[in-house]
């Protein structure tokens, strides 16, 4: 008689969250969603339409003050567009440093694919749009203009220092 293995339970991952136990999903209609990326300076030189596109991968997500959101050394997963709210990026090579609305962060770790090095904290609470990586390299492979914009602000951040 042959054997019959019982098939593995469903193993679900978020791939959105770094931390999703410390994490609540939020409801946010997509026209928000399109209005909070484009106050994002990393998404400063993006058309709209190329906005809509970002949204349609974003999740919108809360923590509690103190909560954190991700750990130094974690692998990086997603970025974050900060809608409300104060984070604390800290590490053990900088000063801590904090991040308000309108700021994204969590940007370099996923472009040069090291683990996380600083640790993220809300200070306050907070609402962030979580992009995760492997979406956000999806979208960029198939929008070249995409790309040339997020070049165009990195170029500038590094400009400005």
């Amino acid at each position: 008689m042959p054997r019959v293995v019982p098939p593995l339970p469903m193993q679900t991952t978020d791939r959105t969250l770094e931390a999703p136990q410390a994490v609540r999903g939020v409801e946010m209609a997509r026209i928000e969603i399109v209005l909070h990326l484009q106050n994002v300076s990393l998404f400063r030189y993006c058309a709209a339409e190329e906005i809509v596109r970002l949204a349609g991968i974003a999740s919108p997500a809360e923590l509690a003050a103190g909560e954190t959101l991700y750990r130094r050394d974690d692998p990086p997963r997603s970025l974050y567009c900060l809608v409300t709210g104060e984070v604390e990026l800290s590490g053990p090579e900088a000063a801590a440093e904090l991040r308000g609305p309108g700021s994204s962060f969590g940007v370099l770790d996923i472009l040069s694919g090291r683990r996380r090095q600083r640790t993220a904290r809300a200070l306050r609470d907070v609402t962030v749009l979580a992009i995760a990586a492997e979406d956000f390299f999806d979208l960029l492979a198939n929008n070249i203009e995409i790309v040339k914009a997020l070049f165009r602000q990195v170029l500038d951040n590094k400009e400005s220092r």
